[in-house]
């Protein structure tokens, strides 16, 4: 050897580097888990969101005496904003397929609000009594993942 750097390393000596360099890769490709996985996450944020926001409103009820309109109201808003926090977080970085993925996160967002206000109550679910409200999902999920996509592309 002439002290010279060799053009090439040795299998033993980059193994840490190659496996950890491995792992960030497989993380990156393993984080969205695929269009279910982030209809599902979209979801989950809406549901959340949603949970935060009925607290929330219902502290403010506790000062504030509106009547069942201003009520139902701002039910309505606070599907709104999550179902568009549950299509934005289902989009993540996608540029396609946000009508698609939006229409998902709308529809089973709504049909999870239904069947756990059917639980609380302890009604059974009357699927004619609540197809508005599936619809509404539907309609305003695919309307954000539209909106969101062409805001993207642009």
């Amino acid at each position: 050897m002439d002290g010279k750097a060799q053009p090439f390393v040795q299998k033993a000596d980059r193994g840490l580097d190659s496996f950890r360099r491995s792992l960030r890769r497989s993380a990156r490709r393993g984080r969205g888990g695929g269009a279910l996985g982030a209809v599902l996450r979209g979801v989950l944020v809406g549901a959340s969101i949603t949970v935060i926001g009925v607290a929330v409103f219902a502290l403010a009820l506790n000062w504030w005496d509106a009547s069942d309109r201003a009520i139902a109201a701002i039910n309505q808003v606070v599907k709104f904003v999550s179902i568009l926090a549950g299509v934005a977080s289902a989009l993540g970085g996608q540029a396609r397929g946000g009508t698609l993925r939006g229409v998902c996160v709308g529809l089973l967002y709504m049909a999870l609000g239904i069947v756990c206000y059917c639980l609380m109550m302890g009604q059974s679910p009357q699927l004619t009594g609540y197809l508005a409200d599936l619809g509404m999902g539907i309609a305003a999920g695919g309307l954000f993942g539209m909106i969101l996509t062409a805001r993207r592309e642009t």
